[in-house]
């Protein structure tokens, strides 16, 4: 059978076209779909990964973090005595006193306060003094080993230019 050459034509084309489409169909299509597995997986993995990084970043800020803290923590504890230590915290603050040249006319310590980690002593300190006396009181309270807070200060004058000093101190005690 011989075929006339516009037959012969439409066949040809008719064999590309199906080649094609098979091609299409088998080749092309499953490619094409692994190609956008393959693209999805890769937008999954580097969402993955940028959360990685980020939870990576964070531990680093952690772990700086709980050290700092637990400097911190240490040094608090040097500065905050586990007993009350009433004694030994009087004859301080009366050394700090001697030492700035103010005369300490009394001291009244408080109950213990408990609060979570810690307890509050609360001290009141009456005072005579010159300014510059106060101020070197203070800076020895503030330069003490042990932790000392000024919670209040009330300073009157005299004709003389003493002053009367009343102070709310509190210091802490460390609750294990």
């Amino acid at each position: 059978m011989k075929l006339n050459p516009r037959d012969r034509k439409l066949l040809i084309f008719m064999g590309v076209i199906v080649i094609l489409a098979v091609g299409y169909y088998f080749l092309y299509m499953p490619l094409s779909q692994r190609w956008k597995e393959a693209n999805e997986k890769l937008a999954r993995m580097e969402a993955k990964l940028k959360g990685a990084q980020r939870a990576a970043r964070m531990e680093e800020k952690l772990e700086r973090d709980y050290f700092e803290a637990q400097v911190r923590l240490k040094f608090a504890k040097g500065r905050l005595p586990k007993e009350e230590g009433l004694p030994k915290l009087l004859k301080d603050v009366y050394q700090m006193g001697r030492d700035s040249g103010a005369t300490i006319l009394s001291f009244g310590p408080g109950a213990l306060q408990p609060k979570e980690y810690y307890k509050v002593k609360p001290i009141s300190l009456s005072l005579k003094c010159n300014l510059p006396q106060l101020v070197k009181f203070l800076y020895n309270i503030e330069k003490s080993d042990r932790l000392l807070d000024v919670q209040s200060i009330n300073i009157t004058s005299d004709a003389k230019g003493d002053l009367s000093v009343t102070l709310r101190l509190v210091t802490f005690v460390y609750k294990e």
